[in-house]
């Protein structure tokens, strides 16, 4: 993944919510505290055999916000199936995301991408809405 592109789309303050129970699950007010998670999810992904947005639908839709879902296919580094299916909601600001919060099967994301047992990444605080 391109993560200089994806932060391209974001402001620098953009606030993500991830839902759920993951190590990676929480508040994140800036790009830079995100940017401190995608190495755990992209090394416990097998990019040869997955892949991102395999399927995708913009559900909702104005000038400053989005509701897409997204679907996922493929295998984790450790052989096991990740089929996930997302729902992200965007905020945006002057034509970059502002915020996100972002829902997923997070049993199956700390079955298959092997999460169990880690230790939680410092983030700025619990999802929000």
């Amino acid at each position: 993944m391109d993560v200089d592109r994806f932060e391209a789309l974001h402001h620098a303050d953009v606030v993500y919510n991830v839902s759920g129970n993951t190590i990676i699950s929480g508040r994140y007010d800036s790009f830079a505290a995100l940017k401190q998670v995608l190495p755990a999810i992209f090394a416990a992904l097998d990019f040869d055999r997955f892949q991102f947005a395999v399927k995708w639908r913009v559900m909702n839709e104005s000038p400053d916000s989005a509701t897409a879902i997204m679907e996922a296919k493929g295998l984790a580094r450790n052989g096991q199936r990740y089929d996930q299916r997302y729902v992200h909601i965007f905020a945006f600001r002057d034509g970059k995301i502002a915020s996100v919060h972002e829902f997923f099967d997070t049993q199956l994301a700390n079955d298959a991408l092997g999460f169990n047992g880690m230790p939680p990444y410092e983030n700025d605080g619990p999802f929000e809405f």
